[in-house]
């Protein structure tokens, strides 16, 4: 997220635009990914031994650590040693998502992951996004930012319409652009989740990937996440256990629960149906029913009304200016 420069003199940071410190607590599931003792890209506990994040912050990092619960970056928090880490094939040009195995259980709970049956009613053009994260808090993307933030922006494009750096192969429903106008996902953010109010909880919606082709500056244009629920099988294939699943939404006018505990929404486990059924490019890696019950679908997942978070992932102490609207790790 990008923050106001400090008033002349000041010792403190000004107010981030949009949002401000997150309180201790409230985010247990983020997971900031450490390669020795430097956080390069965050990402998200989906199941106990399972942790979410951007393909192109597993192909060519080496991942050592997670580090969950943590305000900064820098500072305390639960430190679990990753065992393994996969990308998915073809991440470059389809979805860009990774798993990464750990060593042994977080004490987090994890965070339940949308299904097209959430999606279809909750995530569409508009609907209100919530930002949480560590990553860069310049449009320049070129601040040391270690602390956890959060703030507010909107669903743009809840379809990823092919253009402006949207993947035409999982396009629509594969990926979706949200922010802008100062209110953004940046460099150190990648991999980070995307959080859905829904009636039962806030759940995992979206994966940050990368910043918009037209951007006028590196950060703060908007960015392209990409949607799991268009890919469920081929994560609980790459989980070392069974993911956390949102309930489908009761057909109500319920408002969506604002609530962003550990515990999230009711979800439940999958059954880890078609888990070797990815192909190589990985384009139909989706398809089949991991849901208990509601319909993941393959890609081409439909939207819905609702609200949203999206959790800016980790700062990365290197110079991004070769790269400005690309990989925000």
């Amino acid at each position: 997220m990008q923050a106001r420069e400090a008033a002349a003199g000041g010792a403190d940071p000004a107010p981030v635009v949009g949002g401000q410190p997150a309180p201790a607590g409230k985010w247990p599931d983020v997971a900031a990914l450490m390669e020795g003792d430097m956080a390069y890209c965050t990402g998200t506990l989906i199941a106990p031994r399972t942790v979410l994040t951007a393909g192109h912050c597993v192909d060519g990092f080496n991942p050592t650590q997670v580090k969950l619960g943590a305000t900064d970056s820098q500072g305390d928090g639960e430190v679990i040693e990753v065992a393994s880490s996969i990308f998915f094939p073809g991440w470059r040009n389809t979805y860009d998502v990774g798993v990464l195995q750990l060593a042994r259980p977080a004490t987090a709970l994890p965070r339940p992951v949308a299904t097209a049956c959430v999606t279809a009613r909750l995530l569409t053009d508009g609907a209100a996004i919530h930002l949480v994260g560590f990553g860069a808090t310049t449009t320049e993307g070129d601040d040391p930012n270690t602390t956890l933030m959060e703030g507010d922006a909107e669903i743009v494009d809840a379809d990823c319409t092919p253009g402006n750096g949207c993947q035409p192969a999982v396009s629509p429903g594969g990926e979706f652009v949200a922010g802008g106008q100062g209110v953004d996902s940046c460099f150190g953010d990648s991999g980070g989740p995307v959080y859905l109010s829904t009636p039962s909880g806030v759940v995992l919606a979206g994966v940050v990937s990368r910043g918009l082709d037209n951007a006028p500056t590196p950060c703060g244009g908007g960015g392209i996440y990409v949607r799991p629920d268009d890919m469920l099988n081929w994560i609980q294939f790459a989980s070392a256990d069974q993911i956390a699943l949102a309930s489908c939404p009761p057909p109500s006018d319920d408002p969506p629960d604002d609530g962003s505990g550990g515990d999230g929404s009711s979800g439940s486990a999958g059954d880890g149906a078609g888990a070797d059924g990815s192909d190589a490019d990985g384009v139909d890696g989706g398809d089949g029913d991991v849901t208990g019950g509601c319909s993941a679908g393959g890609h081409g997942g439909g939207g819905g009304g609702g609200s949203a978070v999206v959790l800016l992932g980790l700062a990365i102490a290197v110079d991004k200016a070769s790269r400005p609207h690309g990989p925000r790790a």
